[in-house]
């Protein structure tokens, strides 16, 4: 979810929806240009995940959501 009070974004708040994949890129995309940073870890993707999907899904959701704000 985003908000904002820009008047270069005609709508004042978007959602936007991303593939786990797609976190992937961004981070080889930040490695390849952090030089001595270090780039946070992704949370996992375990096959192997104990508990409901819904538990799952959200548990990923909150350490994509920590790596974007790291």
């Amino acid at each position: 979810f985003f908000q904002t009070n820009s008047k270069a974004f005609t709508a004042k708040t978007s959602c936007v929806r991303r593939r786990y994949r797609e976190f992937v890129w961004l981070r080889r995309q930040l490695q390849k240009n952090a030089g001595l940073v270090p780039v946070p870890e992704l949370p996992g993707k375990s096959t192997f995940f104990v508990g409901s999907t819904d538990e799952f899904i959200e548990k990923r959701r909150q350490g994509l959501q920590q790596f974007l704000e790291k």
